[in-house]
């Protein structure tokens, strides 16, 4: 089969046409954008993904399977300039697959027989590629799940030994009775690996799919929990668990023409674990380097999964059927597991709080042989989210330090850190074998994220290496750089930040402000791209943008994350404040008349509580907020958190005067900012019910609101469509109420947007969101 050549698929000429300069959440939702892990070749020759893009006008969500050369010594050859290098080598499709996004599509009507043909023989496909793998250097394996029948088939395509450009036809290696996700090769042993979703105490996937074709001829639908958890982020849990298969796969024919296939039987390698409960593998494991053991990560299966944080690193033989925890008295959270050079010895992260999911994680050694483990940089007052080897002396960290996730190496025997990457942020990590360098995913709040390589060598100054170009259309000159900020907050703390200015910017004229509160609330605003709280939509949309980092933020040490604990709307509330009257003294182009306030989840929870205490901003937006810091503790699903931040479960009496001492409920009564409320039904982590007490609180007082309602959507908005239809709603909301021209703060109404009235009521309250 010959495959075209393709490169990102361009999505602004036509979309924006003269107004491309510009940008605007029409050109955010359709990028082009990474889906899952890259797969890099075993030689390093080639890396595979997949990329999605979305299109407004088509209403289509596209899939394309890639593969891409990967010339590490010619990137570094020709690039002199850091990340401005030449254009990367154009990549081939493979695979490619288009579905209408429409929640409720019209049903196609063939205009003739053959159009009909062509539809019914599409129906039986939906090749959807997904979790590209290499099984050798010319042999690239992918995952196809079959929604109609349940299963999922291992596809493969060749490298023609005649003609290297081209890659076969695709043809079927396996197929599994139900369908598998993180699949991993190693080719030293000729063991596939992958995770799939089966039932306790079954032996086979067949069995599995057996009973769920049980499942499927009941005549009722309840569910039956007797214990926590009942739910998790958006899906309810179901009797099955994630547990981790294994079976060899051989290779027959010519080499350049045979196939892979099948050799012997699926083995679940941990069904016969000893565990009280779900012991349910996520999605980290790893190979050793001779394919013989895996490294995985999976919680406590015990009676307090839902208020204790506590996992374990298990090892497991790949022939195996049972795994054993490499530290079981540890108390927090494991992970990032990863193998060194030989095998003998496995690097992973800890935490040491059996509660605290922010607690800092440490570096922690594992030898096999002797079951001995060492600590590494334990004085190190930064927590690392990603640990890998460099080389028996030296591990490779990810972290984040100052609104920025850098890159470093630590010595082992000394502690010592060395940063190879500060500017911007690191993503993903892949180690290059048998090179000095590694492949990342790179980014910054004006540089779309991209893939990259770059050298450990301590000798050469590190530099990331352009090895992608994904959305050439976006230019610098379409961003706004970030400007570091700094003041000074509650208990004298330094208080960092970020501020973005509008385009064409004149510091001589007056500027809105939009101030920009991040969730978490142990997160932080890092210099990165992001499709969601895209920063450049609000300064392009004529805001001077500012996002601050107050106590609860990571990057900072660990006593300044800790310090929100029992002071939610206390000593963050005051370095916001405290920020945004120093903002206003130094830069006298923001009018202070003018100001809206956004966040989403704890920054949603501040809103409401800014809503409280000041009516210092003409709008505020509130994404999936807390109303109430008490119903959250009985309808949320990781108890840890609340039990942690407010020191105890609310029925305790001293912890119980802590949640509603901090319940921004108790001063809905001096609400009168005009306020979005936005919230989604699939949100388990902070119900539907928190929107929709706050939006009842505003409207009841006659308090100019808003909401937005998705019935499809998380904690988060992923759906292109959706999204757009949240920006449209917020960057108008705030350009309203902040607009001089518009100070009668009459209803707000957009005619133009299809909406539902609700019972008659004059207040718009269902979005269409199929109208987008």
């Amino acid at each position: 089969m010959t495959i075209g050549l393709v490169r990102s698929l361009t999505i602004a000429t036509l979309a924006l046409g003269a107004v491309a300069r510009q940008f605007t959440p029409e050109l955010l939702v359709q990028t082009n954008r990474f889906s899952g892990p890259v797969a890099v070749s075993p030689s390093n020759s080639f890396i595979s993904f997949i990329q999605t893009q979305y299109s407004i006008e088509d209403k289509r969500q596209n899939t394309q399977l890639l593969i891409q050369k990967l010339n590490i010594d010619e990137n570094d050859k020709n690039n002199d300039n850091g990340t401005e290098q030449h254009l990367p080598v154009v990549a081939q499709q493979v695979a490619a697959f288009s579905a209408d996004s429409r929640p409720n599509p019209p049903p196609a009507t063939p205009k003739n027989e053959q159009e009909q043909t062509a539809a019914s023989s599409n129906s039986r496909k939906k090749l959807k590629p997904s979790q590209p793998v290499w099984l050798s250097d010319t042999t690239l394996g992918f995952v196809i799940n079959d929604a109609a029948s349940g299963k999922s088939t291992l596809y493969a395509v060749n490298r023609s030994g005649h003609k290297k450009d081209h890659w076969s036809k695709p043809y079927p290696v396996l197929t599994t009775a139900v369908p598998i996700s993180d699949v991993q090769y190693n080719v030293a042993s000729g063991v596939l690996a992958f995770t799939a979703e089966i039932y306790n105490g079954t032996d086979t996937l067949e069995e599995t799919a057996k009973r769920d074709r049980k499942e499927q001829e009941r005549a009722d639908t309840g569910q039956v929990y007797d214990d926590l958890w009942v739910r998790h982020w958006d899906a309810f849990v179901s009797p099955k668990v994630s547990q981790i298969h294994t079976l060899k796969l051989g290779y027959t024919g010519h080499s350049d023409d045979g196939s892979f296939k099948r050799k012997g039987e699926i083995r679940n390698i941990i069904r016969d674990t000893p565990a009280h409960g779900r012991l349910e593998a996520t999605n980290s494991f790893v190979f050793s380097p001779d394919g013989h053991h895996i490294a995985f990560v999976a919680k406590n299966p015990a009676r307090d999964y839902a208020w204790r944080t506590t996992s374990y690193v298990y090892l497991a033989d790949v022939s195996g059927s049972a795994a054993a925890p490499i530290n079981p008295g540890m108390g927090g959270a494991s992970s990032s597991p990863a193998f060194d050079q030989d095998g003998s010895r496995i690097a992973y992260l800890q935490m040491d709080s059996p509660t605290y999911e922010s607690d800092r994680n440490r570096i922690k050694i594992y030898s096999i042989a002797d079951k001995t483990t060492v600590a590494v940089a334990e004085n190190w007052d930064r927590s690392p989210s990603h640990v890998d080897w460099v080389d028996q002396d030296t591990l490779l960290v990810t972290y984040n330090e100052w609104g920025r996730n850098k890159l470093a190496i630590v010595d082992i025997a000394s502690g010592n850190i060395t940063p190879v990457i500060s500017e911007h942020s690191v993503g993903s990590v892949k180690r290059l074998s048998g090179t000095d360098s590694v492949l990342i995913d790179y980014s910054g709040f004006d540089l779309p994220t991209d893939l990259y390589t770059v050298s450990l060598n301590k000798a050469a100054k590190p530099k990331p290496n352009r090895v992608t170009n994904l959305n050439p259309e976006i230019t610098k000159e379409m961003l706004s750089p970030a400007e570091d900020l700094e003041f000074v907050g509650a208990d004298n703390a330094t208080i960092h930040g970020y501020i973005l200015h509008p385009p064409n910017f004149d510091p001589e004229k007056k500027y809105p402000l939009a101030y920009v509160i991040h969730g978490g609330p142990h997160s932080s605003f890092l210099d990165a791209w992001s499709t969601r709280w895209n920063l450049n939509i609000f300064a392009s949309a004529g805001f001077v943008t500012v996002a601050m980092d107050p106590q609860g933020s990571r990057g900072y040490g660990q006593e300044f994350t800790d310090a929100i604990h029992n002071q939610w709307g206390g000593k963050p509330y005051d370095s916001l404040m405290k920020s945004l009257d120093q903002l206003l003294e130094s830069r006298p182009y923001i009018d202070g008349s003018r100001m809206a306030a956004l966040g989403a989840s704890y920054g949603g929870y501040m809103v409401n509580w800014i809503n409280g205490h000041t009516d210092r901003f003409k709008a505020l937006v509130n994404h999936d907020g807390v109303f109430s810091s008490v119903s959250v503790y009985y309808s949320t699903e990781e108890l840890y958190f609340s039990e942690t931040e407010f020191g105890g479960v609310p029925f305790d009496e001293k912890a119980r005067e802590n949640y509603e001492r901090w319940s921004p409920e108790r001063h809905v009564a001096k609400w009168k900012t005009p306020t979005l409320v936005i919230h989604s039904e699939k949100d388990y982590r902070l119900v539907v019910s928190e929107g929709l007490s706050t939006f009842t609180a505003l409207r009841r007082q006659g308090v100019p609101s808003r909401m937005l309602y998705f019935p499809d959507e998380n904690h988060w908005v992923l759906k292109p469509a959706n999204s757009l239809r949240w920006h449209h709603e917020v960057i108008s909301w705030i350009t309203k109420w902040t607009n001089k021209e518009n100070e009668d703060k009459k209803e707000y109404d957009r005619s133009e947007l299809a909406v539902e009235r609700i019972g008659g009521s004059r207040n718009k309250f269902f979005v269409q969101n199929q109208e987008i």
